[in-house]
């Protein structure tokens, strides 16, 4: 963008922005109704026109936009990931991400030993941070690991730590004979709700309240074939290793343990994960004294808590996959 690598990575933090400034200002939802000027549009999102011409051209420049004599409109990427009812709309990411901001600017005083000088990230809704969390999982996340699961012998799944239930989602549709229950914090299955009843599936998930960090989840009626653990062992070890032994009072006999998250550590080429390695500094710039884990370690803590790992490996460029069974 920018004429070579190292000038195309430096100045990203200017491309981003001014991406992130009309994605939260919802130009690209505006546009689908139409073509529009840099004036209409102003109208449209409460801003001063000269600025946001600057910022509309700017997006144009990079392929975001496309723009006829004084009208814009969407290009074909933007129409997929920046129009708030695609199915990949990435917006709910991009409000976490330039909420955090602040605290990525502290990331040379944490290195250098002044964590106490982070600045905190801006407050962010939680159904804001669940649907941020559910746009990643619709980038290739949810469809692999249902691709990578055979959960065909299976009648009862729980989700522990569910946010959106997406996950459960593409399980259930890959699966007709799966029933999941999804257990998360009273707001985040708000949100979950929603999505379970958009894929009309409200008829074999349930949801049911719990703090998946107190040790004391609420057990099913009867015990479950599967517990998927997604997005959810990041803590330190007494929470980890807690939320384990819950997953393993919720299973039955041989049942399954899956566990899906953004670690770091190589892939079998010997390649490293880049999300993974950012994930883990953002991990630290929200707590400096937490335990990053690894995938040795995680797998350590499950055998510990008494199941077998069945297998460990990439799920996608992003993220990796462990299943384990209840001996």
């Amino acid at each position: 963008m920018f004429g070579n690598q190292m000038l195309s990575m430096i100045f990203a933090p200017w491309a981003a922005d001014t991406l992130f400034c009309a994605a939260r200002l919802k130009v690209f939802t505006y546009l689908v109704e139409r073509p529009m000027t840099a004036e209409e549009l102003a109208d449209k999102t409460g801003t001063v026109p000269r600025y946001l011409a600057a910022v509309l051209d700017a997006n144009t420049a990079m392929g975001f936009l496309l723009k006829k004599e004084d009208r814009y409109r969407n290009s074909s990427l933007s129409d997929i990931y920046l129009v708030e009812e695609s199915p990949q709309y990435l917006g709910d990411i991009i409000e976490v991400l330039s909420a955090e901001a602040p605290t990525w600017d502290g990331l040379v005083d944490m290195v250098s030993g002044r964590a106490g000088s982070l600045k905190p990230s801006g407050e962010v809704p939680p159904h804001r941070f669940t649907m941020a969390m559910n746009n990643l999982a619709m980038m290739g996340e949810a469809h692999a690991l249902a691709n990578a699961l055979d959960l065909s012998g299976a009648k009862e799944m729980v989700d522990v730590g569910c946010g959106s239930g997406i996950y459960t989602v593409f399980l259930c549709r890959r699966f007709p004979g799966l029933r999941a229950a999804l257990l998360d914090r009273a707001e985040v299955l708000e949100t979950s709700r929603e999505i379970v009843n958009k894929h009309n599936l409200g008829d074999r998930v349930t949801t049911r309240a719990a703090d998946i960090t107190s040790g004391r989840l609420p057990l099913p009626l009867e015990e479950s074939d599967a517990v998927l653990l997604s997005d959810v062992l990041y803590q330190e070890e007494s929470v980890c290793t807690g939320i384990l032994r819950s997953a393993y009072e919720l299973l039955k006999p041989g049942g399954t343990l899956v566990v899906r998250g953004y670690y770091s550590d190589a892939h079998p080429d010997g390649s490293q994960s880049v999300f993974g390695a950012l994930f883990n500094i953002h991990q630290l710039l929200s707590d400096p004294d937490r335990e990053i884990i690894s995938l040795p370690l995680l797998s350590q803590w499950i055998e510990q808590t008494g199941f077998t790992i069945l297998k460990q490996f990439p799920l996608t460029e992003r993220s990796y996959c462990l299943t384990a069974k209840k001996c």
